[in-house]
């Protein structure tokens, strides 16, 4: 017994009138698999985790087409980086970063914010790198974990078996 559609099956004339639509539809029903919804959020909170902000949601979208899981979990996951949070992840990542380069943490001389900015790309680019991969490989995995023991939760709880 298989998972029912999360949506509504479009009428012949709907499907044959737009294979963009189509496409887009396949996107939203994408694998609805715990393992692989928690695989999509675990993908969306590693890569909201990476300093490549401005492509983020790109490489999101992007990574859960080619990989054929649901992208609509994986920009959910992403969502990690979310002001405020997304500078405490940033912190910590640098810090640890840091952390493993040098054996210690050595915070910018300034606080003012070019001057951190410039501290940040220029100093922390690569501990920031080195951080997110450990920080956000962590915390994917745990989120990926809680995912899926909250969509088998759920699951089980509507009375649905795991497919």
């Amino acid at each position: 017994m298989g998972t029912p559609p999360l949506l509504p099956q479009p009428g012949a004339s709907e499907a044959a009138s737009s294979p963009l639509r189509e496409k887009l539809r396949q996107l939203l029903v994408a694998d609805s698999r715990p393992e692989a919804l928690a695989f999509a959020v675990a993908l969306g909170i590693f890569l909201g985790c990476s300093p490549l902000y401005g492509l983020q949601t790109l490489l999101v979208f992007a990574l859960s087409a080619a990989l054929g899981l649901n992208p609509f979990a994986a920009f959910l996951g992403s969502q990690v980086s979310f002001p405020p949070l997304g500078l405490a992840i940033v912190g910590v990542e640098v810090a640890l970063g840091e952390w493993l380069r040098f054996g210690r943490w050595t915070p910018p001389a300034s606080r003012g914010g070019a001057e951190l900015a410039h501290w940040l790309w220029g100093h922390a680019l690569l501990s920031w790198c080195l951080g997110s991969a450990l920080f956000g490989g962590a915390l994917a995995a745990l989120g990926g974990l809680a995912s899926y023991g909250l969509l088998v939760t759920v699951r089980t709880a509507r009375g649905r078996p795991r497919p």
